[in-house]
């Protein structure tokens, strides 16, 4: 009886995916507004196990270089800027709501979107 209860246990302790985080991550409190920063917060939920689908933004996870350190927007994520420049977050954002993968990594920019059912 033992080894079973250890066996089963050592099962549920390996079928976890650890979270990989390359940055910070934030949480979006309105998914109807994914490029607004102020509508994002430091993230409380487990994107591995609470961002499971692939139709709206749950969970970004970015490097310091993609939050605004002065300003109004201080400590947020830079999901507003859409300068037409390769490689800026609202186009990474765009482009993770417009492909099936769940979720979607940017790794040459150290971003990872996480998607959710709004």
């Amino acid at each position: 009886m033992t080894i079973l209860c250890v066996a089963i246990i050592a099962a549920f302790a390996f079928k976890a995916k650890p979270i990989n985080v390359v940055g910070t991550l934030f949480e979006l409190n309105d998914p109807s507004d994914p490029y607004n920063p102020a509508a994002y917060s430091i993230a409380t939920k487990d994107p591995i196990t609470e961002c499971l689908n692939s139709t709206a933004v749950c969970v970004i996870d970015v490097p310091l270089s993609d939050i605004y350190t002065t300003g109004p927007n201080a400590g947020k994520p830079k999901v507003d800027i859409a300068t037409g420049a390769a490689g800026e977050l609202s186009d990474d954002i765009t482009t993770a709501l417009g492909n099936a993968s769940d979720p979607t990594v940017f790794a040459s920019r150290q971003r990872v979107i996480y998607e959710i059912l709004p």
